[in-house]
């Protein structure tokens, strides 16, 4: 049977202690100014902040009297690594004709290595030639350019009262790879999972400037990334809008005045889900402590308590310490380091399991046969049941909703999850992307919005990060075109730690393996190798993860490798 949202979510009862909670905050709303909440909106916080670069201010020079026009290129280049004022530096270097018109922030080209500036015969006219590393789009969205991709930038100049200045250039700038790292940061704007239980991350990056809070806002009601397009959803109706492009913080107290047609026809109900959508973006920003929603400068009515739908959206779930794993050919749970038998689960070893899966409130198990031919359910009713037949099957992975999941690695592209009702459901999902690969992982994250995935085109494996689209009520209806994450060691397995990282690694019962760490904001860490490393299971982190060889179990201490004393239990895999 399956269960409801409050059991979803983090085990029974958790929806009423979260209401618990949210009526304590609200009661201490009045009397504690630091409370990073406004109005009667409660939410869980995520455990690691949102990564945020330093603050540096880069203070180019502007034109120099009588400079030639390639300096003047030269200058507006460098130019455009300071945000502040509005790229006020850049705009000295533009005609007044353009200098007005020209929108710094619709796309930034980051670069490898050097530009190289082309010149012509007229000297009034040049091409910028650049090595693409990425593009940052209006709304924060950074897409990764192939190895070897360049762009050509044409440049015009003219003269203004006897001095060069570019008269046509594309909108946008261009910084190289090293400056990006110093220049932005990367944010989590937060949208919901199908049935308003998950707050989902999707990662944009900005440039550390006035105006950074109006930008992701602005963002934020444009709507998700690509990738997520179906997956997520938000409490906004589609052409939602600031009423200026300003979303002033004054201590601690962000405004976000937004147009009138965002209320019409809302409840509160709806009202107290964007304001929640809100807190939960803007409370990345080291400056934001409370945020005010306002229409027309008008505080919005939020009701007078929580509507009685209203959920506090969990961000970055957790799995709690228990693994689900195979001892002596049968299911057993590991925790610590120790196994622990578990209760009411049935013998098995007659299917011969391996790779167990199960959910976190330990009502729904899935695991593959030794031949991986085979996939078997386990339900509330304790009896293990055939549920797909394929080929060369992925390790389970059952989502926060009791759908247990695999794919078949014949380059057929078969995907297929199975409903956590009596009948076992089989859902075939539909993703036009995978009959062109042949999958070798297929992990649903723990909000159960994305997937992730990883591929074999001819002889390469990547990494990529899909959107999971269901209906509301949550049962899933196909995977989105993904995005790829830049992995730099070889891979075919991986595991999610947390809402933005996963660890990948590929495996081998001999040589050295190196797993690596990668975040969703684009940042990565090899771990320490590991010399026969079969199998990764990842809990609360990228420090709470376990790897298995033939001979033992590790946990990872620090950068090292500790193993784990016998017995042996294989294939450990925290709920997910």
């Amino acid at each position: 049977m399956q269960r409801t949202l409050g059991e979803r979510k983090g085990g029974p009862g958790a929806l009423l202690r979260a209401a618990v909670v949210l009526l304590a905050a609200l009661v201490m709303l009045s009397a504690c100014s630091s409370i990073p909440m406004s109005g009667p909106v409660g939410t869980s916080q995520g455990e690691e902040p949102q990564t945020q670069a330093a603050e540096y201010t880069f203070t180019p020079p502007g034109p120099v009297p009588g400079a030639d026009p390639k300096a003047i290129v030269d200058g507006f280049l460098l130019a455009g690594t300071a945000a502040q004022d509005d790229y006020r530096t850049a705009r000295e270097f533009l005609a007044p004709s353009l200098a007005g018109e020209w929108q710094p922030v619709e796309r930034t080209v980051v670069y490898r290595n050097s530009v190289n500036i082309v010149g012509s015969p007229t000297d009034t006219e040049f091409v910028v030639q650049l090595e693409v590393a990425s593009v940052i789009d209006e709304h924060g969205i950074r897409e990764p350019a192939e190895e070897g991709a360049t762009e050509s930038v044409p440049v015009v100049l003219t003269e203004v009262d006897g001095q060069w200045r570019i008269s046509e250039i594309p909108d946008g700038t261009m910084v190289s790879n090293v400056d990006f790292q110093t220049l932005f940061s990367a944010y989590n704007l937060y949208f919901y999972d199908a049935t308003y239980t998950y707050a989902v991350p999707d990662v944009r990056w900005y440039a550390s400037r006035q105006g950074v809070s109006a930008a992701i806002v602005s963002s934020l009601l444009e709507g998700p990334a690509p990738y997520l397009s179906g997956a997520v959803i938000s409490a906004f109706p589609e052409g939602s809008t600031l009423v200026r492009r300003s979303v002033p913080v004054e201590s601690g107290a962000a405004t976000v005045d937004l147009s009138a047609e965002v209320l019409t026809g809302t409840t509160f109900l709806r009202r107290q889900q964007m304001q929640q959508q809100l807190e939960l973006t803007l409370g990345g920003l080291n400056t934001v402590s409370t945020v005010h929603m306002t229409v027309d400068q008008r505080e919005v009515d939020l009701g007078p308590s929580p509507d009685p739908a209203f959920q506090a959206a969990v961000t970055n779930p957790a799995v709690g310490s228990l693994q689900i794993g195979v001892l002596d050919n049968e299911l057993t749970f590991y925790e610590g380091s120790r196994p622990v038998e578990p209760q009411n689960l049935p013998a098995v070893s007659d299917l011969n399991p391996r790779d167990p899966a199960m959910s976190l409130d330990q009502e729904h198990f899935g695991f593959l046969n030794a031949e991986r031919n085979r996939m078997y359910v386990i339900g509330p009713d304790k009896t293990a049941h055939q549920a797909v037949a394929g080929t060369q099957l992925t390790a389970p992975s059952v989502d926060p909703f009791g759908w247990t999941w695999t794919a078949a690695g014949d380059q057929s592209g078969a995907v297929y999850a199975i409903a956590p009702d009596e009948a076992r459901t089989r859902v075939d999902i539909t993703a036009q992307w995978f009959s062109e690969r042949t999958i070798e992982e297929l992990r649903i994250s723990r909000e159960g919005a994305r997937a992730l995935v990883i591929a074999r085109e001819g002889d390469e494996s990547k990494v990529y990060i899909a959107g999971v689209v269901r209906d509301q009520n949550g049962q899933p209806r196909s995977i989105s075109t993904p995005i790829e994450l830049d992995a730099s060691v070889p891979a075919d397995s991986g595991v999610w730690a947390n809402e933005s990282t996963v660890i990948v690694m590929q495996s081998s019962a001999d040589e050295p393996v190196e797993t690596e760490i990668l975040r969703l904001d684009g940042g990565s860490q090899r771990m320490a190798p590991l010399t026969g490393m079969l199998d990764i299971s990842a809990g609360n982190g990228d420090q709470d993860v376990y790897a298995q060889t033939e001979e033992a179990l590790y946990i990872r201490v620090g950068n090292s490798w500790a193993p784990q004393p016998p017995p042996l239990v294989i294939d450990p895999s925290f709920p997910g």
